[in-house]
């Protein structure tokens, strides 16, 4: 590939007005473009700016191009990870790179796996061989308390409605802010709460994915006996919550009181031979977010787990977040022919330094790594979308690194 052929470039501000913001960080990233027309857009906004303002500020320098994207508790770029609020960055694609087809529903509220099948019906004809469809959706259903939209439905609803075809999914449940109050996406045209919009990347551009994990098992295998929703009730036919303290060594009322910032844990299910030695990357992990002491029940982000399923207790491990964020960006990058085009960082708020309390920043090797080789932008999400044993997945506790080659005719 050519790289003089064609550029993605970024705009990145961090302003209290929400229209600046946006006018700012689309001039810096048009300045850029070195003479090629703006295609669209991908942008993500702080919880503290009003959406409406910031779109009016991107399209007051970009025009009426698509803006897809939508809000992100803090921005990852090569210079910094921040969390305040007011960040704004924004990857601007030329018209050469414009998508094959955007799709879009916003009926979430109503059956999160019946509006993913709409949305892969609605994308089934527009996919080819290695396609790459980036998929972004809101996380809140309500709040307070955080009541979430269900990312593993809508997922699997995406995979019924597209049939045969299997594009590479990435994305995520966006997250206005650490506190889980709010969200929204851009749609390509406005912002949109209860809502998922797709984008079926040009067959020119590649995805290549990797994985930041960072848990470690602290139990042995617990079969969830009983379960409702999102609260884990009972494992092995006993209160969850009391399983946990006496696995994790932790008394009873202590371990309820302690949850995200101050304690992360999660329940990981292992897929594949569950006897092979520990790999993360067989794990699908799920953030407990309460302990309830009411009902003795384990409070998790996402509700897709089952009577039946057999999980670990999995503790946070600051030094292994690091390394796995070291490595496999490392690995990542080594395996690429062709020069990366663009970097999309989507990390877990519950890895950042203000919601984890860790003292090193998780996001520090492939803000280096990255940074260093192509433009790079990176938000904290409240899920994660990313290919994972055979197909793309929602997860949790993850840091999901994806990098973009283009081949130009």
């Amino acid at each position: 590939m050519n790289s003089n052929l064609c550029y993605v470039t970024l705009g990145q501000v961090r302003h209290a007005d929400a229209f600046t913001t946006g006018k700012k960080a689309a001039l810096q990233a048009r300045n850029a473009l070195s003479g090629q027309l703006p295609g669209w857009a991908l942008a993500f906004g702080g919880g503290r700016h009003d959406a409406t303002a910031l779109l009016q500020g991107f399209r007051s320098i970009l025009g009426d191009i698509p803006i897809i994207g939508g809000a992100g508790a803090g921005l990852i770029t090569a210079e910094a990870a921040t969390l305040t609020g007011y960040e704004c960055g924004l990857l601007l694609f030329p018209t050469s790179l414009s998508p094959v087809a955007i799709a879009l529903v916003d009926n979430l509220q109503q059956d999160e796996k019946a509006a993913g099948q709409q949305l892969g019906e609605a994308l089934r004809e527009n996919i080819f061989p290695n396609a790459t469809v980036l998929l972004f959706y809101d996380s809140i259903q309500s709040s307070p308390p955080p009541v979430l939209h269900v990312g593993s439905r809508l997922v699997d609803g995406v995979y019924e409605g597209l049939g045969e075809y299997r594009p590479t999914l990435v994305g995520a449940g966006t997250l206005a802010d650490i506190n889980m109050m709010d969200s929204y996406i851009f749609d390509g045209r406005a912002s949109r709460k209860h809502a998922a919009v797709a984008v079926v990347l040009p067959s020119t551009l590649t995805s290549h994915s990797t994985i930041m994990h960072g848990c470690y098992p602290a139990s042995d295998f617990l079969e969830i006996t009983r379960i409702d929703g999102a609260r884990v009730l009972e494992l092995n036919g006993r209160p969850a919550l009391t399983v946990a303290a006496e696995r994790l060594d932790i008394p009873h009322e202590q371990l309820a009181m302690l949850h995200p910032p101050h304690f992360s844990l999660t329940l990981g299910e292992k897929h594949g031979n569950p006897f092979t030695p520990f790999d993360e990357s067989q794990y699908v992990n799920r953030l407990v977010i309460a302990a309830d002491l009411s009902d003795n029940a384990l409070v998790l982000f996402e509700d897709d787990f089952q009577a039946g399923s057999r999980v670990q207790l999995m503790v946070i491990d600051p030094q292994r977040m690091i390394q796995s964020a070291h490595q496999q960006t490392r690995t990542l990058l080594n395996t690429l022919v062709n020069q990366p085009l663009f970097g999309l960082y989507i990390d877990c708020a519950g890895r950042s330094m203000a919601f984890s309390g860790l003292e090193e920043d998780e996001t520090a090797p492939v803000r280096e790594q990255v940074g260093a080789r192509c433009p790079l932008l990176g938000f904290y999400s409240g899920v994660e979308i990313a290919p994972l044993l055979g197909r793309s997945r929602p997860l949790d506790w993850t840091g999901v690194l994806t990098v973009f080659t283009a081949t130009i005719p």
